[in-house]
């Protein structure tokens, strides 16, 4: 099992794929994320799977620990 968090979004984050499909993460929505990665970002488990800044959130909590985690 993965470490994961819950994190609030601080504003609507507009996300568009290759195909057109439009996602937005919203403002003050809560999150299950993955950690923060060395470039700064976290993936977002939501209705798509997406990377996206750290910066778009406030705070983390642990929502889940991994495996190895203590």
């Amino acid at each position: 099992m993965a470490q994961t968090f819950k994190r609030i979004c601080l504003m609507d984050y507009p996300i568009q794929d290759a195909n057109g499909t439009t996602f937005t993460l919203r403002r003050a929505k809560e999150y299950i994320t993955s950690p923060v990665r060395e470039d700064g970002t976290v993936l977002v488990f939501s209705q798509y799977w997406v990377r996206v800044p750290v910066t778009l959130f406030a705070g983390e909590q642990e929502f889940t620990k991994g495996a190895l985690a203590e």
